[in-house]
């Protein structure tokens, strides 16, 4: 997916959100700002945001001298969520139907990310999840092609949503399950680490994307994870990054997310804020 016009305001507004909050000294925040204008003027756009978005937090890294300085937050998301952990299992142990209410809890941890520019609560999100219609559906059809598929990846996101994608490696209960990572610090994108505090490794084989981009980035991501992604029967794909990212590669990938801007909501033929089940079509 190309980045838009659009996508740019939305960039610099996430990038003062963060400044605001604190993560870096305000003494750099001019000049830190500047530099990401610098390098905006000449990006190229015919690369997906989350291609650029990794030059956005490459600049914060360098400005820091911190090579993962989203940390100690992302440990406070991950401990968190598993302090919540029975209370998501007793919802999926006693729904109607366990795979759907575990779908929809994983699809809620999706809010759990500091890089958009419109942030979203995540208890909220849960308790109007639970019933609500889905703006695009393709649930059914991944529940099936689960149940037939020798191989599913399943590629992860933020850190504490991992939590709950746990719970939907449970009810998943696949005997041949990769799960995918990024390969090094990007915002609060989930490492190999988190993936084992959180249980991953108990339901799932874990791989990387080789690649340290808020997305699977196609073009610099490694070549096992791209092989992994043409070679699995099914593909489900977590996040609006991992979407922005993959969105024109031509694989059996099931898109679960909530829309997090417009532009996506529009492309997908959706509402911001909507949850979303899509099967990439190829």
């Amino acid at each position: 997916m190309k980045t838009s016009l659009d996508c740019i305001p939305c960039m610099i507004n996430s990038f003062l959100r963060l400044l605001g909050n604190g993560m870096l000294p305000e003494e750099k925040h001019v000049d830190a700002t500047q530099r990401l204008l610098g390098y905006l003027s000449t990006a190229d756009l015919e690369k997906s945001p989350p291609a650029l978005a990794r030059e956005m937090h490459a600049i914060i890294r360098q400005e820091l001298n911190n090579p993962d300085p989203y940390l100690e937050i992302k440990k406070q998301y991950n401990q968190k969520m598993m302090d919540m952990l029975p209370r998501f299992d007793k919802m999926i142990n006693e729904a109607a139907h366990p795979f759907d209410m575990a779908l929809r809890l994983a699809m809620a941890g999706n809010v759990i990310d500091f890089g958009p520019q419109n942030q979203l609560d995540i208890m909220q999100t849960i308790s109007r999840v639970v019933d609500a219609e889905l703006g695009i559906d393709d649930s059914k059809r991944l529940e099936k092609q689960v149940e037939t598929a020798k191989s599913l990846l399943y590629i992860g996101d933020n850190c504490g949503e991992i939590v709950l994608d746990r719970l939907f490696l449970q009810i998943l209960d696949h005997p041949n399950v990769t799960f995918v990572v990024r390969g090094g610090p990007a915002i609060n994108d989930a490492l190999i680490e988190d993936a084992e505090f959180a249980g991953i490794p108990e339901y799932a084989r874990i791989i990387t994307t080789g690649d340290n981009s808020p997305g699977a980035v196609w073009e610099t991501a490694s070549q096992a994870f791209r092989d992994a992604v043409m070679s699995a029967d099914v593909v489900i794909s977590k996040g609006q990054g991992n979407l922005e990212a993959l969105m024109d590669v031509h694989a059996n990938i099931y898109f679960i997310l909530v829309a997090k801007c417009d532009g996506i909501a529009s492309k997908l033929g959706a509402k911001t804020g909507d949850f979303i089940v899509k099967r990439q079509k190829f």
